[in-house]
């Protein structure tokens, strides 16, 4: 056993790849960080959960008055271009930046660390890593928090990976959730051994949602959007297409004009029995997706986990109607312009078949931004009562 490592690490050494990554932290006397773990963060893919974590780490680093240690797990990147690359993330549109030290995972065994420290666990395997570290005495739960932006078990069949995951929900972190309907899903599903009760409301770009409402215009065809990842088994790739197919068929029943387009990710062409098929975008840029926004009626956007995701919400601010499914009711009425129904083809093609019709009669809506704290709270008023947790 590596003696860097604590007594007792070798019980750990063969449970997964990302045991042992946080157990052979040193503690000195020299100023507390916040260190926030991340599997993998590449220099020009900062994006979704990671630019999440990065910014729910700055905000507390800032509240704290520490520098930010960007921990990064499984990739090696040279630490001085990450760097970079974090900061000038962080800094987009002005705001204030706490020093930023990015240090690849085989480097910290050797970086003295203080007790003082807090420490952001992310995805399931940083926060395993970080759990198994408290095991051993190296790190002290009560100074890790933990960011919780999915329900990670349903991410791994019944497994080791799946306990491990759901274990990491009672390590006796601190819980901050993205999402409130997360938040009542974890509540539900793992008890009240965990504190779930630092809510936040995901990020959406409401200045450019406003400005994709007010370029959109009444057409002479409903324009249906179907968010399509066919790699990632939540986002029900082959449901949709399904929903789709059976929709099309009423549609041309009730002689309602459509198009639809696709994007998220490449696939196969798609013929509709209705009439015509799926224009597939493939993978879009951000600022084309923000103007294909403004040119879509109806959205259909699946996900089979407790998150309400990102794109059912951008349809829904930015003035279209949303569609998608369901999950142990938590994922119902978190707009008035999005309906969330049961997973099946005969459900979802009904739902499709209303907002496309509707669609029809009314022409397009306005912005509508979400209602205060139906997601959740402000991220600075979380972190503000994380810190006196803390």
């Amino acid at each position: 056993m590596n003696d860097i490592l604590p007594s007792g690490a070798d019980a750990y050494a063969d449970l997964t790849s990302y045991s042992l990554m946080l157990a052979g932290i040193r503690h000195a006397s020299v100023p507390a960080a916040v260190n926030v773990a991340l599997p993998k963060i590449q220099p020009d893919a900062i994006f979704a959960g990671v630019s999440t974590a990065l910014n729910f780490a700055r905000s507390l680093a800032l509240a704290t008055g520490r520098v930010l240690r960007v921990v990064t797990l499984t990739e090696y990147y040279d630490p001085e271009p990450l760097r970079i690359a974090v900061t000038r993330h962080l800094a987009a549109g002005g705001r204030e930046v706490p020093p930023v030290v990015v240090v690849p995972q085989p480097l910290l065994p050797h970086l003295s660390i203080s007790d003082e420290d807090i420490w952001i666990a992310t995805l399931w395997n940083t926060a395993h890593a970080a759990s198994v570290a408290a095991e051993l005495g190296v790190l002290d739960p009560s100074r890790v928090v933990y960011l919780i932006q999915d329900y990670e078990p349903g991410f791994a069949p019944w497994s080791v990976q799946h306990a491990l995951t759901r274990a990491t929900y009672h390590a006796g972190f601190h819980h901050v959730v993205n999402s409130r309907p997360l938040a009542t899903y974890l509540a539900a599903h793992e008890g009240d051994t965990a504190d779930h009760g630092l809510v936040f409301a995901p990020h959406l770009e409401l200045d450019r949602l406003e400005r994709a409402s007010e370029a959109r215009r009444a057409s002479d065809h409903v324009r249906i959007f179907f968010y399509s990842r066919p790699s990632k088994p939540r986002n029900l790739y082959q449901l949709g297409v399904a929903t789709l197919k059976h929709a099309s068929t009423r549609l041309a029943d009730l002689r309602i004009p459509f198009r639809v387009s696709s994007a998220g990710e490449a696939h196969p062409s798609v013929a509709l029995p209705g009439g015509g098929s799926v224009e597939n975008l493939g993978i879009l840029g951000w600022d084309t997706y923000f103007d294909l926004l403004g040119q879509l009626d109806v959205g259909l956007s699946l996900m089979y986990s407790p998150h309400p995701s990102h794109p059912p919400l951008e349809f829904a601010v930015s003035g279209a109607l949303a569609v998608t499914n369901d999950l142990d009711g938590v994922r119902q009425d978190f707009h008035p312009r999005a309906q969330a129904v049961a997973a099946d083809v005969t459900s979802l093609s009904a739902a499709l078949v209303e907002a496309v019709q509707h669609a029809f009669d009314n022409g397009p809506a306005g912005f509508s931004a979400p209602a205060d704290s139906v997601l959740g709270d402000p991220l600075d008023s979380v972190v503000e009562r994380l810190v006196d947790r803390l």
